[in-house]
């Protein structure tokens, strides 16, 4: 029986699988159901139209506090862990963030436990507990997150905007929340606010719900109406107050900020009128385009002449109900740091250059082909995760652009532009310098970052508004039209197969590339993808060569090398990056990859063009010592990192060969001139084997030629005097200790348990043991014992080998307390396992197997998958299904006896602990 008052389809792509229905239930919540046939999940996401600006001024932070809250327990499922338990019964996931306007929850689960947990999350929204007990302890919990913060750059940054601003205007407020702002007041209790929170904007008027599967629409309408149609009703809150977020004193204005890692940046913020309203022309995403190129005669590709910045990037910052911060973000070289004024001019010149020749309809008609070429071939993403993008989506767009509303560009407003372009002046301007030297007056309240704020004076005014020497000036064009839009948008036959342009998630088993030829120093795997019939391709290029990573120094140079790679390949190919084909340079273990996606119809030829680009490489002595300071100050300041973090990349080190610590790579270039670079380089180059895999809308003649190719042109061996060695080190039987500090305040404790063999039951043993052991370990560190913020366990395996890592962060508990409970939990979880219930270790294999037989959700995450199995696994692409197969064999019995080993008589671990930097 259908209850809804409003049906409609929203529009989308005819090549989109999904099949769409927005509806209004009569309580007034907007929902949206989505028929994905061949997905192997379900997924719910829930959007309230409500953040932090809605916090009120006597409990800042109360609406993140609430999104902690809501999972712990409700009137119908009062246990704390519930929700988890049912989640992980079914092996699915679930989290929540809370943004400035909005707040968004959601979770997935395999299909057939998705009804069931359907209701558990309903019951979130409609009678939460609350509990007195569980307010205090995650309390302490935002505490933690507060505390593990305060050294993050961004946040930090983020209050200097938040001081600087109105403080009338809700962005001014305190949005994450510590133990004094959600603390009980004199006369109401934080409980009764956060109920009051609830109560107000909790409510079906006010929310949007999405339910995505692979149910039938029917289907799911049937049960967003059973689990939600009596979700309280409400009213729409107040709109937000209609407030400048700057005032006209807090522009024209420079901004200086005292990082506490090593940085040198720019940032010119404009503030303009919301976005909102222009999401069918996107006038800012234009104009972003234009001012972000870097091509030859753009912005970016001046300043880097010069070598005042190394990278360049514009359109981002906030946007919201009555704001849109549009920034100019550039990284700074230390020459740059010299040229603040001059750099300002420069980029009131180009915005100039754009008001007067920019706004053409030739450009944007780009701009607009490429989007579309988008809409019509869109990645597919998990089910959950387009829930929880569609479910925002609902609270900005009409109903039918939910799905389209993100590619609409329906034609270029001049006049609209204009008036954006006009605001991108100097005396609406705010200007943030960050670099360590600077001199600063304030400091911030909740995360002590130093400042400092100053008018432009009428000098420097007065400097803006003038043009740069004519010789620089002439340097400025609009780009030129893009030749690498692609023509073909048809995906090439395959034979023996229909031609038509289809997308298909469902997939066989066994389907994977095959080696075409392994001859002359050149490996080739090829696969025409038969399921995402669409026009693109990944081409991923790997130079195996064992010199890169023998020591420290050449493991450094071979990165130093790919940073000038890529920008030269950007700035030579940028055209190519705007016309949807993406590349990548970077250095890995066994040497260096090149990878290339997106459209097809250009690709191979491309590919060439980047090959030979690279091959002829020659960068100046200048732009070598900008990329290798750059280098070096994020090496040296890995320290300053959340503790955990480090300990994961310590781990790293202390059990893989050819490993380096970001301090042994700092170290190791402090006296690397630009001769001993050059004279270094070319023996590392050589003795190269190649491997190349060509994954999409490319024909094997077409990659057998591409193989041909890269034989003929690149150096490479048929026999390496040595190999790449990729080997991991084994831990002896009990706990291998290991400390390092850390400039955080934090303590951290990591355990990693190392697996005895790399063996199919092995692997599926650990699997099953992270899949049970994590939400029990996570519900008592961090809900229970409330250790930390950061808790959790993973899998890791290192190069084939399996083990289970613990760690836990903490503010309050140092690291022989973390030690200490972690040993106490693995205790108590061994005596456990002799009363496993039966469905619970069943649950356990079913969820273990969905994720390990989850087919790709896109052409992307698929050729990602057959590159690691390349690179790491010599082209076992069968390796998953063969461990399925052990989990699916594997016996409660078989499990237990195998944890208690693993986990105590034969143990065998790394216990890594950070302590706090001393004061």
């Amino acid at each position: 029986m259908n209850l809804s008052n409003t049906i409609l389809t929203p529009e989308s792509s005819i090549a989109d699988s999904h099949s769409y229905r927005w509806l209004r239930l009569p309580n007034g919540l907007k929902v949206l159901l989505v028929h994905s046939p061949c997905s192997q999940q379900s997924a719910a996401a829930f959007a309230i139209n409500a953040g932090h600006f809605q916090d009120p001024a006597e409990a800042p932070g109360i609406a993140h506090f609430l999104e902690h809250l809501l999972f712990l327990g409700t009137k119908k499922f009062p246990q704390a862990d519930a929700f988890a338990k049912q989640v992980n019964a079914h092996g699915g996931h679930f989290n929540a963030w809370t943004g400035t306007e909005h707040s968004n929850y959601y979770f997935t689960t395999g299909n057939a436990g998705f009804a069931e947990t359907l209701v558990h999350f309903a019951s979130l929204f409609k009678e939460p507990l609350l509990a007195n007990e569980w307010v205090e302890k995650e309390r302490q919990s935002i505490e933690a997150e507060y505390r593990l913060k305060l050294k993050d750059e961004l946040r930090r940054l983020y209050e200097v905007h938040k001081t600087t601003a109105n403080p009338a205007h809700p962005f001014s407020k305190f949005s994450v929340g510590n133990a004094i702002t959600l603390a009980d007041s004199d006369t109401v209790k934080i409980r009764q606010r956060l109920q009051d929170f609830h109560q107000r904007y909790y409510v079906a008027k006010n929310a949007a719900l999405v339910l995505a599967g692979p149910a039938t629409l029917d289907e799911l309408e049937t049960l967003a109406t059973d689990n939600f149609q009596d979700l309280n009703a409400g009213e729409q809150p107040h709109p937000l107050p209609n407030e400048p977020i700057y005032l006209e004193e807090q522009k024209s204005c420079f901004i200086k900020v005292r990082p506490i890692k090593q940085a040198a940046r720019l940032i010119l913020t404009f503030p303009l009128n919301e976005i909102n309203s222009d999401y069918l022309h996107k006038t800012t995403s234009y104009i972003a385009h234009l001012l972000g190129h870097e091509g030859p005669g753009s912005l970016c590709f001046f300043l880097r002449q010069q070598h005042w910045i190394n990278e360049l990037s514009a359109g981002g910052g906030m946007s919201g109900y009555n704001f849109k911060d549009f920034n100019i973000n550039m990284q700074l070289t230390d020459d740059g740091l010299l040229h603040i004024e001059e750099i300002m001019q420069a980029c009131y010149q180009y915005i100039a250059l754009i008001s007067s020749d920019g706004l053409s309809d030739g450009l944007y008609h780009e701009r607009q082909q490429m989007i579309s070429l988008a809409y019509q071939f869109p990645e597919s993403i998990r089910v959950v995760d387009l829930a929880s993008q569609l479910s925002i989506n609902m609270l900005h767009y009409r109903p039918e652009h939910v799905v389209s509303g993100d590619y609409r560009m329906d034609g270029l407003k001049p006049s609209l532009a204009k008036q954006m372009l006009a605001k991108m002046s100097p005396d609406n301007t705010r200007a943030t310098l960050i670099h360590n030297d600077v001199v600063t007056t304030q400091k911030t309240h909740f995360y002590a970052a130093d400042y400092s704020f100053e008018r432009f004076s009428k000098q420097q005014l007065a400097k803006f508004q003038q043009p740069l020497a004519e010789k620089f000036a002439a340097s400025f064009t609009i780009p030129p039209a893009n030749p690498y839009i692609p023509e073909r948008i048809t995906p090439q036959p395959i034979a023996g197969h229909d031609s038509k342009t289809t997308k298909v998630n469902c997939e066989r088993s066994g389907y994977s590339p095959t080696k075409v030829s392994c001859s002359n120093g050149v490996s080739l795997w090829h696969l025409q993808d038969e399921h995402f019939r669409e026009p693109q391709a990944h081409i991923y290029l790997s130079l195996q060569l064992p010199l890169a990573n023998a020591s420290a120094r050449n493991n450094a140079i071979s990165r130093i090398w790919c940073e000038l790679g890529q920008e030269l390949l950007s700035e030579q190919f940028y055209d190519a990056e705007v016309a949807g084909m993406h590349f990548n340079l970077y250095p890995q273990q066994s040497g260096i990859t090149l990878h290339l996606a997106g459209f097809s119809d250009r690709q191979p030829t491309l590919f060439k063009d980047l090959m030979r680009s690279l091959a002829a490489l020659r960068s100046s002595e200048q732009h070598f010592q900008s990329v290798r300071q750059q280098l070096q100050r994020n090496w040296q300041s890995i320290h300053q990192n959340k503790p955990v973090n480090h300990l994961f990349s310590l781990l790293h080190h202390q059990l893989q060969y050819g490993s380096y610590t970001a301090e042994q790579l700092a170290a190791s270039i402090e006296d690397l001139d630009f001769e001993h670079y050059c004279n270094l380089l070319p023996g590392m180059l050589r003795d190269a084997q190649v491997k190349l895999l060509i994954h999409g809308d490319i024909r094997v003649e077409t990659a057998q030629e591409l193989a041909q190719w890269v034989r003929n042109t690149l150096p490479v061996v048929t026999t390496q005097k040595s190999k790449v060695l990729r080997s991991v080190k084994r831990l002896n039987t009990g706990i291998t200790e290991t400390q390092f500090r850390n400039e955080h305040s934090d303590y951290a404790f990591a355990l990693f348990i190392q697996g005895q063999s790399t063996s199919l039951r092995e692997k599926a043993h650990f699997l099953l043991l992270n899949h049970i052991f994590n939400p029990s370990f996570f519900n008592a560190l961090r809900t229970e014992q409330q250790l930390g913020y950061l808790v959790g366990s993973s899998y890791i395996p290192m190069h084939g080998l399996p083990g289970l890592l613990c760690y836990v962060q903490s503010p309050s508990h140092n690291t022989e307390q973390i030690s200490s409970a972690i040993k106490s939990f693995i205790n108590a979880f061994i005596k456990q396992l002799e009363t496993l219930e039966e469905s619970v270790f069943t649950n356990a294999q079913t969820a273990v197997l969905s994720h390990l037989t989850d087919s790709a959700p896109s052409m992307r995450v698929r050729a990602q998958r057959y590159w690691s199995s390349i690179i790491n696994n010599q082209g076992q692409f069968a390796l998953a299904g063969e461990v399925a197969t052990e989990v699916q064999n594997s016996t409660r019995e078989q499990f237990t006896k195998f944890c208690q080993s693993r986990l105590g008589e034969e143990l065998s671990a790394m216990a890594l602990s950070s302590k706090k930097a001393s004061k």
